[in-house]
């Protein structure tokens, strides 16, 4: 299988709603690169464009790694979503980015200060995790990176200007609250992986350098779960709050 086989796969089980029964490990990506070259190649066969980014780590300064998302996943809160438009459902309560102007591929790496020096806005986000794997999450790491790193869709809340609150605001532990039906689903600790998300970006921009891409200023970029995921199994409402930052509501019908 080369990687656009298991591309149009996975394009195929978007839009006729069923998923990858099974993976053969000789069919896996081989490596990283490939799995990201499968990433464009779903937005592009899907016939849309990318409207966000998912970032992540699993701790400070590790490895990151992430993924595009589709610009018809991108929805602003409140959204009303229907459940069974995905394979499954979890969510987490996440702080997004959006940049100032276009960042666009150059030779040299750019510096950290260069990349914070170009987000122009924060908001609250709730991704919602979904894989087209049947097995999930007994799939390969790979595979799971070449399937949008499990994205299902990005729900965003209202967007505030980052300079005004890049100090203020509490990137590591923030207070937050996140309820279905009201009742609460926030863990005893709470926090992300990565540390302070925005050493995330700094990856990111030099990750889409480095394959040609442009960021373009209205993408949303969220850097990971504060709360761990949480599976919803019926309708009702999903709220979370981040303090300082604002509200994000999801209603699954």
């Amino acid at each position: 299988m080369t990687h656009d086989d298991l591309a149009q796969r996975l394009v195929n089980a978007r839009r006729q709603h069923h998923p990858i029964d099974t993976l053969e490990p000789e069919r896996l990506p081989p490596d990283a690169a490939t799995a990201y070259a499968i990433q464009q190649a779903v937005i592009a066969g899907l016939g849309t464009t990318t409207g966000g980014w998912k970032i992540g780590a699993r701790a400070p300064g590790g490895a990151a790694s992430g993924s595009p998302i589709a610009a018809t996943l991108v929805h602003a809160s409140p959204a009303r979503l229907e459940r069974s438009a995905f394979f499954r459902v979890l969510i987490e309560l996440e702080i997004a980015f959006r940049f100032a102007e276009p960042i666009a591929p150059r030779a040299e790496a750019y510096a950290r200060d260069e990349v914070l020096a170009r987000v122009g806005q924060v908001l609250p986000a709730i991704e919602i995790v979904d894989s087209r794997f049947a097995q999930w999450p007994n799939v390969a790491p790979l595979a799971q990176l070449a399937d949008a790193q499990n994205n299902g869709a990005l729900v965003t809340g209202h967007a505030q200007p980052y300079p005004a609150l890049a100090r203020s605001l509490d990137f590591v532990e923030p207070e937050l609250a996140l309820a279905f039906d009201g009742v609460s689903l926030v863990p005893e600790a709470v926090g992300n992986p990565a540390g302070d998300p925005r050493e995330l970006l700094v990856w990111l921009v030099n990750h889409c350098a480095a394959m040609g891409i442009t960021i373009e200023p209205d993408w949303t970029i969220t850097t990971g779960t504060y709360v761990g995921a949480h599976r919803i199994e019926g309708p009702g409402i999903l709220h979370g709050a981040i303090d300082g930052l604002g509200e994000v509501e999801i209603e699954f019908a």
